[in-house]
């Protein structure tokens, strides 16, 4: 999911402004002066972010999604098949279905047998004893009306829209409100399906475009139902729906393995032009998201750009674009597809167990554009890239924060996403080695392909790569809100004295860049007070800056000279 857009005018204003704020930005790393408020969390939230026994008690190895849509009344009727496996022995178990649809019908498929079950908030208890290893399938049937996206894909839910002709053109996104506001499934993160199906039914004057391979259509009194196949594990947010009157763009990309990967745009047919033109940028983006990441992980479901009634999303393999076929700063590049693309690999593929690690999917999508730049343009753009990131950091909240309460707000905790870039590229700088840091990505991204990970599973790998120990380096920028913050002051006699002021001791061992007089050292702040004696310019003054890559604020503090 993309959160910022980037406006290179505003960067030059800033520029000029220097370190001062304007409408709230700041260009300098900069701490809150208060961190942010935990919500309270509903009941609702609670019961579908937790991980019970009612959950862990079963694993879900297969879906089959049948959806009848109606456009005009805004609803949904359907059935699903859950097909599971327990893990333990067990008396109910937790599904999830948002309280606007009626369950008709829920009914255990082997035994024949409708099934008691209660209901609280979106959760849906089941009265069902399986012994551990059991295989067994639910059958459920439902309808309603689905809640309606305040603002997808941020503030999820279904869009029900128009196009300029007067066509329905619809689609549904839900990555933090969960997929269970439109169908029953076992809604958390950290189950995926090894496979799906979708049999998606609309009106005969429109299409219906989901996940993975095409399965062919069948039109009966005047509705038509088009087949979805997804034939690997998909994180179930990521289950999509496209409605609209849509002309097929086909192509195939050639990638870094000799492999062929099928690609099927769908766009609004009065766009398709501009589209086959636009989209051709993909290519780029997919060879060096190849090149740093290792192959693209879903050749056998192909790829397509999904025309939608909103921004984007990283629909696996059906990715929601809704930018307008504009490309932003440089001209050449739509950070849209740019963006959505990279969740390819880091959250479709690699997907953190609960939104607490979302980092590990919004963090690393953010920095694979920084990376794409760095690969087309040159490592001057890359930092100038991660300098406009850096502008938006807001240092409210920690970047991993509570598990079990699917709590991601695009607002109140966007430092996911730009704050989780700068990480990684203060990472890169202080492994400075870029042998083993691009090796870190692309083993962490293909040892876990198709897997569950959280930050611990990164923070590991860097460990046994650099046969270092960065856990003092992850324990601040994943777990305190705050930027390391560096104190100095400089004395008449032109001695800097310098020392972290809100960091835990072991936090001695990050390497800041200094230059003066232009010669570049390198010092290491620790707890205690260090000096560092500098040259006098022409001018009769001290000039010096610290570096400007890696990720920490500064505060002048004349104390320091007292210490």
């Amino acid at each position: 999911m993309r959160k910022t857009k980037h406006f290179y005018p505003l960067v030059f204003m800033l520029f000029l402004l220097g370190s001062c704020s304007i409408f709230g930005i700041h260009f300098e790393v900069h701490n809150p002066n208060h961190s942010g408020k935990t919500p309270h969390f509903s009941k609702e939230t609670i019961l579908l972010g937790e991980l019970s026994k009612y959950r862990t008690c079963f694993d879900v190895f297969y879906y089959d999604l049948a959806l009848d849509i109606a456009p005009e009344s805004k609803s949904l009727n359907g059935t699903v098949e859950i097909h599971a496996e327990a893990l333990t022995d067990f008396d109910t178990l937790q599904i999830d279905l948002h309280h606007n649809f009626e369950i008709t019908a829920l009914v255990e498929i082997e035994s024949k047998r409708s099934l008691k079950y209660f209901r609280q908030k979106r959760a849906v208890f089941v009265l069902l004893s399986k012994q551990k290893n059991e295989k067994f399938s639910l059958k459920i049937a439902y309808n309603g009306k689905p809640i309606k996206a305040k603002k997808a894909p941020w503030k999820g839910g279904f869009v029900w829209k128009k196009d300029k002709e007067g066509n329905h053109w619809d689609g549904v996104a839900c990555e933090s409100i969960g997929p269970s506001i439109w169908w029953p499934l076992k809604d958390h993160a950290s189950d995926e399906p090894d496979s799906m199906r979708l049999h998606y039914t609309v009106p005969s004057d429109l299409m219906a475009i989901g996940n993975g391979q095409y399965k062919g259509s069948t039109t009966v009194n005047n509705k038509s139902t088009y087949n979805w196949f997804i034939s690997y594990p998909i994180n179930t947010y990521n289950v999509s729906l496209y409605i609209g009157k849509f002309k097929l763009i086909q192509e195939t990309y050639k990638g870094i393995n000799g492999k062929s990967l099928a690609i099927s745009h769908y766009v609004l047919e009065k766009n398709y032009e501009k589209a086959k033109t636009h989209f051709k940028q993909l290519h780029k983006h997919l060879a060096l998201y190849e090149k740093r990441f290792g192959e693209y992980p879903w050749y056998n479901d192909g790829f397509k750009l999904v025309e939608s009634p909103y921004p984007g999303m990283e629909h696996q393999t059906a990715i929601a674009y809704g930018n307008g076929y504009k490309n932003d700063a440089d001209f050449e590049t739509d950070y849209i597809i740019l963006h959505e693309t990279a969740h390819e690999w880091w959250g479709n593929s690699v997907t953190a167990k609960d939104l607490a690690h979302v980092w590990l999917q919004e963090g690393f999508a953010t920095y694979a554009e920084v990376l794409y730049f760095e690969e087309k343009d040159g490592h001057t753009h890359y930092k100038n890239e991660l300098h406009y990131k850096r502008i938006f950091i807001k240092n409210k909240y920690p970047i991993v924060v509570l598990e079990g309460r699917r709590w991601f707000h695009y607002r109140k905790n966007s430092d996911v996403y730009n704050k989780g870039a700068w990480i990684l590229h203060s990472l890169r700088t202080q492994i400075n080695q870029d042998s083993i840091f691009f090796d870190i990505l692309q083993t962490f991204s293909e040892n876990n392909k198709y897997k569950i990970v959280d930050s611990d599973d990164f923070i590991h790998l860097v460990n046994e790569k650099t046969k270092d120990n960065y856990n003092w380096f992850f324990n601040h920028y994943l777990y305190n809100n705050e930027a390391p913050s560096l104190s100095y002051y400089i004395s008449d006699q032109g001695i800097l004295h310098y020392k972290w002021s809100n960091t835990l001791p072991e936090f001695n061992q990050l390497k800041l860049g200094l230059t003066t007089q232009n010669k570049e050292y390198t010092i290491t702040p620790t707890h205690k007070v260090q000096q560092f004696t500098l040259p006098k310019s022409e001018d009769g003054y001290w000039h010096f800056n610290f570096s400007n890559e890696v990720l920490f604020a500064i505060i002048k503090d004349k104390s320091l000279i007292k210490a």
